[in-house]
């Protein structure tokens, strides 16, 4: 209490400053939004909006999850959940899915859930709006989610299994860290205990009375609001919820009331050590415990300037520690700082983490040095150059959250109204927001923040958590070894940090753009593009949007990619993007262009795929000069580093050696060699694969792949001016050399196998499980119509999946089923399965992937699956047209394939018949191109208890 009271002066004393703002004044809500209260407790949040337009997301949020589990109830808060979308009052058994998927709301992707510690949220997301019938289920089914899920006995043993292999799937090193972790850093407190998912002998045995009496408990409406954002009418929406939630009762007076579980606060470090065999990386986090804001502070001004000195204080950090990462012989690998309620778990309880990953072997140097460069913030605090570029750049994030004010999704406002009710936090319209964020930036001194660091890297409340792979010759820290060094480095003297800039222009003012005029211009009338010829050759089309308006995009592409590449000389050309990244430009190191670019939004960089390459970029539309400027000098003055080369090299190698421990990577090493039949040219990543590449050869395989501007095609989409765009396209990418020399696609005879293949292979691991991949291919066109009846087929075999293998099996958490259609180097169609199972059942499963398939090829699909999918495609494409990276995908099947997908996209899908999909199944199964791999589970010795 003492710590929390010594935040509230230090932060009062510090909003204090802020002109005409006292720290206690409430923060005014959005007048757009509708917020109101049933007589029986529940709340609803309502707001008009149309981005996308003809659409509303539904939300209903419990404000109960995991934590209200008593000890033999863990996993019943996740296991409701599941129970939602299998059956309620008014829409039993699987009504309510079928409903809302003949509407084009598509089950996984639009319709969900998840449960956390104190919270469960359910959503249909992207309702079409025309229909006030599909409104009026859609609160429905929000009414049935509130206190009238069915929990039908036999829906109930049916979910088991599917959650059982949920657990299956999620019990990774990862997660086992994870919760061993949560458990360190809430000690004392019931969240100690919860891991949200259970544990499998309690999943298999609970009995059905245990669930329904969980959810009469503690899911009622005073716990519950309703959050409806959309192409709505907000009165009748209200009226309507006011009328259908009548029926739900006000809570008895003797109703069981939520608690709150604060962590007990220690004196000395609790520390955390924990090793498994599968782990890929040594990690250290240090955890720094202290009081959150009540709830009633969350909406007043002091606490978004909690929040702004937070992010000041972690932002800084974060640059230092980069900085030492990317050294010759750093002492960590990779090393962060954050501060808030980080980890999503405890509500009462806010952190500030430090964590640092390190080669194996080297982790308490690694934590020996972040202790110090804590210890160097608290006693000299930041410098006043690091914190001038944090506040441009704060501001520069605040002027563009204000810009795309109008832009925003109905999933951000929700988003904004769940953390209200969760949390009491603002929700101001954008100008308010706006003009607040500039007072508080504008008013932070380096004195404050420096203050706050202080009462942020405080000795008490620490928990010390560490997590090593579990190996022959790695011996993990011990508690003394760590506390040692803590008390060493606290007693120790430090230097203050020093901040070294370059202040340099981007491009040295003695080199002369000599440029290039555009020399013809031409619009498509299709696409609405403009295209400009530059008088060296050079193709670039414009497409001005006004889908966001702080953002403007590029591609810069050309076919080619590692294919104009030797079989060893890929995986440099696949780690070129990288190591440009880690390098720098020009004069500039990596570390020193991002310090330059401080208050810019602008950036390049590089991407090689097999058979293309080229550069992205991104920029607000004041910055494009910036991100032209950079895109040149990523054309000229690549910066090869050998210094910078060797960092980053090493990094990987420290990141790769772990992986084969890993049986997720062991299936993947194990499925590209089956699929590339051990090609040179497809590799996994391994160590020798690493050690291949040369520094010494980047330079010439830079300028096999980046010739000269003539091989590449320029695509600008977004907010941007064709005349303020023009002289800058004429300056700085006439300016970029041409060659003779142009890319163009080359065949490197790179096949995925052909025929039957079979692998099935053991390999040790700690949970239990068989992993599944099957691909069958056949040869194909790359047309318009092809890709749409490979994708019907697609959410046809999901439909039947998620039916057999999932709900009548029990077999799988989920079956993946995706497509590729391919035009280079073979046309082709590939359909590719993968899931995960249990041993038991894993060859029941495998041929029930080949019946789905085989009843499409010889009965046809259902009518309803393809009927269903095609309303769910139609209204997914119209929903990516509001992004303006869809668009590079667009221009590119326009002026490559001569497929118009604007004027032809609805109309194709819907003239795909029945009999054609059915043909593609049988295709696809008469092919005889078959490839299964099956992973499978040896004995694994133990992680740490």
């Amino acid at each position: 209490m003492k710590r929390f009271i010594l935040l509230l002066v230090t932060l009062f004393a510090m909003t204090n400053v802020v002109a005409q703002l006292r720290p206690d004044m409430p923060i005014p809500a959005d007048k757009e939004v509708r917020v109101g209260q049933l007589e029986n407790g529940m709340t609803y949040y309502i707001r008009h909006n149309e981005k996308p337009k003809g659409q509303a997301s539904f939300y209903i949020f419990h404000h109960v999850g995991a934590v209200q589990e008593e000890d033999s109830q863990q996993g019943l808060a996740h296991f409701l959940e599941h129970m939602a979308f299998n059956g309620t009052k008014n829409l039993p058994g699987k009504k309510m899915i079928e409903y809302l998927e003949r509407n084009g709301v598509k089950f996984g992707a639009d319709l969900n859930a998840y449960t956390s510690y104190d919270e469960t949220c359910y959503n249909l997301d992207n309702v079409p709006t025309a229909n006030p019938a599909t409104i009026d289920t859609a609160l429905l089914i929000l009414h049935d989610w509130s206190q009238f899920i069915s929990l039908e006995p036999q829906e109930i043993n049916n979910e088991r299994g599917v959650i059982m292999e949920e657990l299956r799937t999620r019990d990774g090193a990862g997660w086992r860290a994870m919760v061993r972790r949560n458990a360190a850093v809430n000690r004392g407190s019931k969240y100690e205990h919860r891991n949200v998912i259970g544990y499998l002998d309690g999943l298999k045995s609970f009995d059905h009375k245990a669930l329904y009496d969980f959810y009469k408990t503690w899911y009622r409406p005073e716990y519950q609001a309703i959050v409806i954002v959309g192409d709505i009418d907000v009165d009748r929406i209200e009226n309507k919820i006011k009328t259908l939630m009548a029926d739900i009762p006000v809570s008895p007076a003797d109703a069981p009331q939520k608690e709150a579980y604060l962590v007990p606060e220690n004196e000395e470090p609790i520390v955390s050590i924990f090793s498994d065999p599968e782990m890929t990386a040594s990690v250290m986090q240090l955890f720094i415990k202290r009081p959150a804001l009540p709830k009633q502070y969350n909406n007043l001004i002091i606490s978004q300037m909690y929040d702004v000195l937070n992010s000041y204080t972690s932002a800084m950090a974060n640059d230092r520690m980069n900085e030492i990462a990317m050294q010759p012989d750093a002492p960590f690998l990779s090393a962060g700082m954050d501060s808030g309620n980080i980890l999503g778990v405890n509500p009462t309880q806010d952190l500030t983490m430090v964590a640092v990953q390190t080669r194996d072997g080297e982790l308490l140097c690694g934590y020996k040095a972040i202790l110090e460069e804590m210890e160097k913030m608290k006693r000299y605090g930041f410098t006043q150059s690091e914190f001038d570029r944090t506040k441009a750049e704060f501001l520069r994030q605040a002027e563009a959250t204000y810009a795309n004010r109008n832009d925003l999704t109905n999933g951000q406002y929700v988003q904004t109204y769940l953390a209200n009710y969760k949390k009491n936090t603002a929700m101001a319209d954008a100008e308010t927001q706006y003009n607040l964020d500039k007072q508080y930036l504008e008013a932070l001194t380096l004195d404050d923040v420096n203050a706050w660091v202080k009462q942020l890297l405080t000795p008490e409340n620490q928990v010390i958590t560490v997590e090593v792979p579990k190996k022959e010759g790695l011996t993990e820290p011990t508690e003394a070894e760590l506390l040692a060094i803590r008390s060493e480095v606290m007693a120790s003297d430090v230097e203050a940090y020093q901040d070294n800039t370059v202040s340099e222009p981007l491009i040295p003012a003695d080199i002369k753009l000599k440029g290039s005029p555009v020399k013809k211009t031409a619009y498509n009338e299709d696409l609405g593009t403009t295209e400009w010829i530059l008088k060296n050759g050079v193709k670039i089309i414009v497409k001005p949007t006004q889908l966001k308006a702080d953002e403007v995009l590029l591609q810069v592409q050309a076919d080619g990619g590692m294919s104009q590449l030797a079989d060893t000389e890929v995986k440099e050309g696949e780690f070129l993007p990288v190591i440009a990244a880690q390098s720098g430009v020009g004069k500039f190191s990596a570390i020193e262009l991002n310090k330059q670019l401080a208050g810019k939004k602008a950036g390049i960089n590089l991407y090689v795929n097999n058979y293309s390459n080229g550069m992205s970029g991104y920029c607000s539309p004041k910055d494009i000069e910036t991100m032209l400027q950079l895109l040149y000098q990523n054309f000229t003055s690549p910066r090869f580093s050998e210094e910078d080369f060797n960092t980053t090299m090493d990094s990987y190698k420290a990141y790769v050696q772990n992986l084969t421990s890993n049986p997720d990577y062991i299936m993947q090493i194990e499925t590209i060699k089956t699929l590339y039949s051990d090609n040179p040219r497809q590799q996994p990543l391994t160590i020798e694969a690493l050690e291949s590449i040369s520094f010494e050869n980047l330079p010439k395989t830079f300028k096999t792949l980046y010739p000269g501007a003539n091989s590449f095609t320029f695509t600008f989409v977004g907010n941007v001016d064709l005349e303020t765009l023009k002289p800058l396209v004429e300056k700085y990418i006439g300016s970029i050399p041409t060659s003779k020399h142009v890319l163009k696609f080359t065949d490197d005879k790179l096949r995925t196998a052909k025929g039957k293949v079979v692998n099935d292979f053991r390999t040790p691991m700690l949970q239990p499980k068989v992993s599944e991949f099957l691909l069958f291919s056949s040869d194909a066109d790359y047309t318009l119509r092809n890709k749409q009846t490979m994708l019907l087929l697609n959410m046809a075999l999901n439909n039947r999946y998620l039916k057999s293998i999932r709900e009548e099996k029990g077999g799988t958490y989920g079956v993946q089923v995706s497509y590729t259609l391919s035009y280079r180097p073979e046309k082709q169609a590939l359909l590719q399965i993968q899931f995960d199972t249990n041993e038991e059942m894993a060859d029941e499963l495998v041929p029930i992937v080949f019946d789905e398939i085989e009843k499409i090829a010889t009965e046809g699909p259902e009518a309803k699956d393809i009927n269903d999918s095609r309303e769910y495609l139609v209204k997914q494409f119209k929903n990516t047209l509001e992004n303006n990276g869809t668009w590079f995908g667009l221009i590119d099947d326009y002026n490559r394939h001569k497929q118009n997908l604007l004027a032809d996209y609805e109309k194709t899908l819907n003239s795909i018949t029945y009999d054609e999909i059915r043909d593609l199944a049988k295709k696809l199964l008469d092919s005889g191109n078959v490839i299964q791999v099956t992973m499978r589970p040896e004995a694994q010795p133990e992680a740490d208890e």
